[in-house]
């Protein structure tokens, strides 16, 4: 019960909520004003900040929100940065709970 719980807030909200708000609003807003470099630099340090994993994890977060802005860009959607958050999110998931075994 607990573990689908867990998958569906990291694999299901989470990515929903949050491209919602970072790739949806804010880099959308952003974007207009400043371009895709700077918005997406801004929102990627933001979106790293907010996470719980401490701040050894802000470069590799930082990554992913870059990835993940790049597919709002090219996919005009946030469509495709949910699903790859999404999967992301379940594969880590996946192995964090493979390694706790």
């Amino acid at each position: 019960g607990s573990i689908i719980g867990l998958y569906l807030i990291a694999s299901v909200f989470a990515p929903v909520f949050e491209e919602t708000m970072f790739r949806g609003a804010l880099f959308s807003h952003l974007r207009q004003r400043w371009g895709f470099t700077i918005s997406t630099l801004i929102v990627a340090l933001i979106f790293a900040l907010l996470h719980p994993q401490g701040l050894a994890a802000v470069p590799t977060l930082m990554a992913i929100a870059v990835v993940l802005a790049g597919i709002r860009e090219w996919r005009g959607s946030i469509v495709g940065c949910m699903t790859a958050h999404a999967l992301h999110n379940a594969l880590t998931m996946t192995m964090v709970l493979l390694m706790m075994r």
